[in-house]
């Protein structure tokens, strides 16, 4: 079987497609409504395509950016999404395609965009700064520079909280009243950023190679080293437990029980021969999705073992991936352009 390892092509079963597009440019962003009915892909040649997550039918299709499309984000009501790109604006639209308002960046690209889960905000990084938006694009609040170019958005799961990372750690913004803003140090560049659902731990991939988390009740923090490649992509799971971690291609999952991972022996999840690019915990079940750049998807149980459970294939490197919020579609999306729904029965 090309592209997978000999514990991947004894998987169960090969997921079937339910459906399958071919977007003609390098997919570089997704996101999946709250409700299920909608996916929304960011295109390299600056397009943002919409489509029926049960049928995989186009529902919309926008020159969304003068450049490559870097981030999307649909509200949690699924009527409207944002788009950031390679040009100075991030911009809302509605769910038909319909320009509503753009959200200037102050001069350079908008590299991130993230819609707040409570839906009355949207966050968007410009270079080392963080802006914050009404739902209808009123300017609510601008950040003094930070350290560096800011590399990753992530709300706390109530909305009130938002984090964002640079080179020297992460600043913990409050939107809301009872929080106050807080810098969890650490002298290095950090490239991902994972919130566990719980928000008790965030944890950050860095460019030395390491994983890096904090407790935020106790404030202290931990690292786990040793990855042969920067890990730019994290998942946790549903119950705040399992942090599964690329830099390699085997995923590294971490156990956050009990003591936590400090001092114990990761999972490690060997199928993939390429670098693992991509992962996403189902939000329903215990079921891990990575993807790699041998155009391999593999599912795992990580707490029932360490081989794979189902497998598929796209056309080029996994640059994405998402999952249906009643766990029965996996969505893949890679570097030529395939965007593919998987059913999972």
């Amino acid at each position: 079987m090309p592209g997978v390892t000999g514990e991947a092509a004894r998987a169960k079963t090969e997921l079937r497609a339910r459906f399958r597009l071919a977007t003609g440019a390098y997919v570089s962003a997704l996101d999946v409504a709250r409700d299920g009915s909608l996916g929304v892909v960011g295109l390299g040649d600056g397009r943002a395509l919409g489509f029926d997550l049960r049928t995989g039918e186009e529902l919309l299709s926008v020159n969304a950016h003068d450049g490559a499309v870097l981030g999307v984000s649909i509200a949690p009501d699924g009527q409207r999404f944002a788009t950031s790109g390679q040009d100075p604006a991030a911009k809302i639209w509605a769910r038909g395609g319909a320009l509503e308002r753009e959200l200037p960046g102050g001069g350079g690209w908008v590299e991130r965009v993230a819609w707040a889960p409570a839906g009355g905000r949207v966050a968007t990084a410009a270079g080392k700064r963080v802006r914050l938006w009404t739902a209808d694009g009123a300017p609510i609040v601008e950040t003094e520079p930070l350290a560096s170019t800011v590399t990753a958005l992530a709300w706390r799961r109530d909305g009130a909280v938002l984090a964002a990372a640079c080179y020297g750690g992460v600043h913990l913004l409050p939107v809301g009243a009872g929080d106050e803003t807080r810098h969890l140090a650490w002298k290095g560049s950090l490239i991902s950023l994972a919130w566990s659902p719980d928000a008790r731990v965030v944890a950050c991939g860095s460019q030395d190679a390491s994983v890096h988390f904090w407790r935020l009740a106790s404030g202290m923090d931990s690292q786990m080293t040793g990855y042969p490649f920067k890990p730019k992509a994290l998942a946790w799971d549903a119950d705040s437990k399992l942090l599964a971690t690329s830099g390699d291609a085997v995923v590294t999952v971490w156990d956050f029980r009990g003591k936590g991972p400090e001092g114990s022996r990761p999972l490690r999840l060997e199928g993939h021969k390429g670098l693992c690019t991509c992962l996403a915990f189902s939000p329903r079940k215990g079921v891990l999705a990575s993807g790699a750049e041998d155009t391999s998807v593999l599912l795992w149980e990580p707490r029932r073992g360490e081989r794979p459970i189902r497998f598929a294939f796209l056309e080029d490197e996994v640059t994405a991936l998402g999952w249906h919020p009643e766990h029965h579609t996996l969505v893949g999306a890679d570097a030529a352009g395939t965007v593919c729904g998987w059913e999972i029965g």
